[in-house]
């Protein structure tokens, strides 16, 4: 059991490894977006495919509001990953998690026993 624990506190030790920095994390969604512009001549006014974009956004929840921030075309790329770095953290907390679950299991099963 006790080389059970060590694999699994191992397992942990590497999940946490490969985590982006915190630092660099956004929470929210990464949206492109397509719109209608203000001259009403415009074929866009016609035709869904000729919606002007894609333009980039996030968007989050903050209480009971959803919050949306425009990301520059320049930025894009860079906002992308700080928004996957949030899900890969995440991910890994859960990761983590489920080993710290498996970990109790055992540490209560040498206790019971």
């Amino acid at each position: 059991m006790r080389k059970r624990l060590q694999r699994l506190e191992e397992r942990k030790k590497e999940v946490a490894r490969n985590l982006p920095l915190i630092t660099k994390v956004i929470r929210g969604t990464f949206i492109p977006w397509y719109g209608v512009c203000k001259n009403p001549g415009c074929r866009c006014h016609r035709d869904k495919r000729y919606l002007h974009g894609p333009y980039y956004r996030i968007s989050y929840s903050k209480g009971r509001r959803t919050h949306h921030i425009y990301v520059p075309l320049k930025k894009k790329e860079r906002v992308k990953t700080l928004v996957d770095n949030y899900q890969k953290v995440w991910e890994g907390i859960e990761k983590i998690s489920a080993l710290n679950v498996e970990m109790i299991k055992l540490k209560n099963d040498k206790d019971g026993k």
